[in-house]
């Protein structure tokens, strides 16, 4: 869903975890999806792979479901999130719309809560088993008072491709009874990865997504006039305007990808912006890990255009550089930590297209790697971990599910 909208279909993640880490990717799948199509002078995806075009497999569950477990039961579920903390991903965070049922929200409210990922967590992409559910976006003296979405979760591989954090993360908020208040209408926060320790970034205006580094210390921020950077508790603006949605930044916070009008854009901490491509629902990848003044720049970004998911490599070899066209999306599109691998809905399908960002290296999965069960709609969201071991998605009917792709 579109960062500065709480409803509805298009996304979210302004997040920007981080991952310090090599490539990384992910998918999910369902059962029918529609053609796909590359936009003239645009290199299309090689093996893009029948999920992304015309995938149909009646016996899909009961060959690949075992691979698959259920979150979240049933309720409108949007913006699922893991953490970038290398191969653990021990946090999943997501939106969930309150019943009568939620302990401690309002029916009707969209809440943030977080799964916690429980047992012999190995950095090793193992079977991720589901602990406790905890509501992140809860009010002072009583449930939200408001709307809370687009979570962004922190997180990074460290050195010895150790996994770090997430310590971090944040959401936007109409609720008026959240620790800091909110004066503007809608605001960001921030808040304890596990729950707790809430407060307000002290942004002005409307805010319309928010994004948080991969180590919990920069924070960026849209609004109804612009962009602000925020280090330190102190916020600055970087550009100027109105139509600023959907900023996902990286392991540092060095630059972040934000939509604007229909454009997609980069942007540094500094304030040095540029154009890269038109579209909406920008997805940044965790950022360049190598070190020197490239540390921290956006290699890649996701898109959605007119109903087709895109790939733009920045920092690539030569076959990975570029635009290209992935395959049709019923959902925004996700990227991975490493830049390498998009992950979008395509009906009840979600799919996985993978280009390795150093060598150029193309693959994909031509059969999904997850599926709305049966009556439960189309793939509305997905949410890829750092090194694509697993993948989250929504269904249109209802859930939040949760596939192994494997270890990796």
């Amino acid at each position: 869903m579109s960062a500065n909208s709480n409803s509805g279909l298009g996304r979210r993640l302004g997040v920007a975890t981080a991952t310090m880490g090599a490539a990384a990717l992910v998918t999910v799948s369902g059962v029918a999806a529609a053609s796909s199509s590359a936009a003239t002078g645009e290199q299309a995806a090689t093996r893009a792979g029948s999920c992304a075009t015309n995938y149909v497999n009646p016996s899909y569950v009961a060959k690949y479901g075992a691979k698959q477990q259920t979150i979240v039961g049933a309720g409108e579920v949007t913006e699922p999130e893991f953490s970038l903390d290398g191969r653990k991903n021990k946090r999943l965070a997501y939106v969930l719309k309150a019943t009568d049922t939620t302990a401690g929200a309002l029916p009707g409210v969209k809440n943030v809560f977080v799964a916690t990922r429980i047992g012999e967590i190995k950095n090793d992409g193992g079977p991720w088993q589901r602990g406790g559910t905890t509501l992140i976006s809860a009010g002072q003296g009583g449930p939200a008072n408001g709307d809370s979405w687009h979570p962004s979760l922190s997180g990074f591989t460290g050195k010895g491709d150790a996994a770090k954090g997430p310590s971090k993360m944040a959401f936007l908020s109409k609720a008026t009874n959240l620790p800091g208040g909110n004066p503007t209408g809608v605001s960001a926060y921030v808040a304890n990865a596990g729950g707790g320790g809430i407060k307000r970034l002290n942004v002005p205006g409307t805010a319309t997504g928010v994004g948080i580094s991969g180590d919990s210390k920069v924070f960026y921020v849209t609004t109804d006039s612009g962009i602000y950077v925020v280090k330190g508790g102190k916020a600055k603006k970087l550009a100027s305007g109105s139509g600023f949605n959907t900023p996902t930044t990286t392991l540092n916070g060095a630059q972040a990808a934000y939509g604007q009008n229909g454009s997609i854009f980069t942007i540094t901490a500094k304030g040095k912006r540029k154009k890269v491509a038109v579209g909406s629902d920008p997805q940044a990848d965790a950022g360049f890990p190598g070190g020197g003044r490239q540390q921290g720049l956006v290699r890649a970004v996701s898109f959605d255009r007119g109903g087709t998911a895109y790939k733009l490599g920045i920092i690539a070899s030569p076959s990975a550089k570029g635009l290209k066209a992935l395959g049709r999306t019923s959902s925004p599109t996700t990227i991975n930590g490493g830049g390498s691998a998009v992950a979008f809905g395509n009906g009840t399908n979600a799919c996985l297209i993978v280009q390795v960002l150093d060598s150029g290296k193309t693959g994909g999965y031509d059969v999904p790697q997850g599926q709305c069960p049966d009556g439960r709609g189309d793939v509305t969201d997905v949410g890829v971990s750092t090194r694509y071991n697993y993948l989250a998605f929504s269904c249109s009917g209802g859930g939040l599910h949760l596939y192994h792709v494997g270890g990796k």
